[in-house]
């Protein structure tokens, strides 16, 4: 009985690391949107003299310049900008990337929130077999499939209507995302019967 209060004591001090680590990540991520947002304010509000499209081997290089003279640039592939020469704007084509930027850290930062919420409850909660466990484990799955099969589809949809008014394939989607999210419902059915079981376990203490 010792050991095994040892070695929950071990689980649980691992993970709060852990959840600290995943905390520390999620202030990142939120920076990093907050930093994006901005940038994306920024450029809307900038001339469009400033912006210069460069077409590379593979995708197209958006250079946005600075005050200073100095250059900062995001390269948007072909397969969303589907054409053969900048017969399109630079400007919005950056503010467009940088918007589908901004939906993917979003979805990201939702899913690290609700794995960081599942850490903190192994940690200080007396079993991780509850139900806000089996719910943030829901909310990570949804949130995995819908970012699987949207992602794609907002990001061609913000290019069709800021840049290239062109029609573009909207039915693309990440097959092992939606398998992956799958996978996590299975694993909250599993922590739903745990939770079940611990119930009955404790009604006949």
């Amino acid at each position: 009985m010792n050991q095994d209060q040892a070695n929950i004591r071990t689980i649980k001090k691992r993970a709060g690391i852990i959840q600290k680590v995943v905390q520390f990540i999620f202030i990142i991520g939120v920076i990093l949107l907050i930093a994006t947002l901005i940038v994306a304010v920024v450029m809307f509000f900038a001339s469009p003299d400033k912006f210069n499209a460069v077409q590379g081997s593979v995708d197209w290089s958006i250079h946005y310049t600075l005050i200073n003279g100095s250059t900062f640039f995001i390269d948007i592939p072909y397969k969303i900008i589907q054409l053969s020469d900048s017969r399109f704007s630079a400007k919005y084509a950056a503010i467009a990337s940088l918007l589908s930027i901004t939906i993917s850290i979003s979805f990201i930062m939702y899913g690290i929130m609700q794995v960081s919420n599942i850490f903190k409850s192994t940690a200080h909660d007396i079993t991780p077999f509850i139900m806000d466990n089996v719910k943030s484990l829901e909310n990570i799955a949804y949130t995995v499939i819908i970012y699987s099969v949207t992602v794609n589809f907002l990001t061609n949809l913000l290019f069709f209507v800021f840049v290239t008014k062109m029609y573009i394939s909207f039915s693309s989607f990440h097959l092992s995302g939606v398998l992956t999210g799958m996978f996590i419902f299975f694993m909250a059915d599993i922590f739903k019967y745990g939770v079940f079981l611990q119930k009955e376990f404790d009604t006949t203490l």
